[in-house]
């Protein structure tokens, strides 16, 4: 009879673990008759930041969020998903993990801000949205403006062997680097 031990893993390794896998899932090429599919789209993105607003600093970006936008979303005033109550309230609870951790006094341009870098949580898909619906400035590091489109790449492996099939997003600048990845599915 086969016997089975719980091995102990570091809170601190999941996040680095996740996060080396989703780069492995981007890096491998789809391969013809390969089961995943890999859509690359263009979002267009204001260039102009809100008033009230949320600087989102990431790895190679920072995503500027409108904070009333944010607050009325964690306050339930206003529905991200108008006629899908499941969707709106997990809006909720990101954009209420997000407000959390806004640095309290800090400000980037006027904004409070909030380090996101390397640190993972419900927030992430807040910010997809936001960056989504056309509602986040996106200022790449090291760059003089904000830019105007954002791409991103899906990649679904509904049947992968290795994985039981997951699910990846990842938003980045056209011709740079990507600053926001994480698991959409896991099955």
């Amino acid at each position: 009879m086969p016997s089975f031990a719980l091995t102990a893993r570091p809170d601190w390794l999941a996040p680095v673990a996740c996060t080396a896998l989703l780069a492995l899932t981007f890096a491998a090429p789809a391969a013809p008759g390969d089961c995943g599919e890999v859509t690359i789209k263009s979002i267009q993105v204001p260039t102009r930041r809100p008033e009230s607003c949320i600087a989102v600093q990431l790895q190679h970006a920072t995503v500027v969020l409108d904070k009333a936008l944010a607050d009325a979303h964690a306050k339930g005033l206003v529905a991200s998903h108008p006629g899908d109550d499941h969707h709106s309230r997990w809006t909720i609870k990101q954009a209420r993990d997000l407000l959390q951790m806004v640095t309290p006094r800090g400000t980037l341009d006027s904004c409070a801000t909030v380090d996101g870098r390397g640190r993972r949580g419900d927030w992430e898909s807040y910010v997809a949205l936001q960056i989504d619906e056309g509602h986040a400035v996106v200022h790449p590091t090291g760059a003089d403006a904000p830019v105007n489109v954002v791409a991103v790449r899906e990649r679904s492996m509904g049947c992968s062997t290795s994985l039981g099939g997951t699910s990846s997003r990842f938003y980045g600048i056209p011709g740079g680097r990507w600053f926001l990845l994480f698991l959409t599915g896991i099955s």
